[in-house]
């Protein structure tokens, strides 16, 4: 089966330590991603969960931690209750998300890959992604 992957860059004025920590802090990320709490030990190979609702939905995404490497790499795989699929390996999807110094700040790169839905491709390449990262960049800087 054919996968998809979404790759995505931002220049954020912040420090690389800043932008680091806003990504993997459980009390902070709720206040720029779309979602009511995140629970982690912060440690590779444990869980981190993301809870959140769309449209009076409730979902859980269940994730592992592959990387954490600060102030420069912080990878996971995970799978969504709201994304219509079995949980199991095949179907976790991974997001990579690597940070460069930059004279102005930081670069922040973002990759999910084994995305296997046209659909969600569409939905997370055109609009989810831009809305994340515009919404990361309002809160940091």
């Amino acid at each position: 089966m054919k996968t998809h992957s979404i790759y995505k860059e931002i220049q954020l004025d912040a420090s690389i330590e800043r932008v680091f920590t806003a990504l993997t802090a459980s009390e902070e990320i709720p206040r720029f991603l779309p979602l009511n709490g995140v629970k982690s030990k912060w440690l590779v190979g444990s869980e981190v969960l993301y809870h959140g609702e769309i449209n009076g939905n409730k979902f859980t995404d269940f994730g592992v931690i592959e990387k954490l490497e600060p102030p420069n790499v912080y990878s996971y795989r995970y799978w969504s209750d709201n994304h219509g699929t079995e949980r199991v390996d095949e179907n976790y999807l991974r997001i990579s998300y690597s940070l460069q110094r930059d004279a102005g700040g930081t670069i922040l790169h973002v990759r999910q890959t084994n995305i296997k839905s046209p659909e969600l491709y569409e939905l997370m390449d055109s609009q989810v992604w831009n809305f994340l990262l515009s919404s990361l960049k309002k809160y940091i800087e």
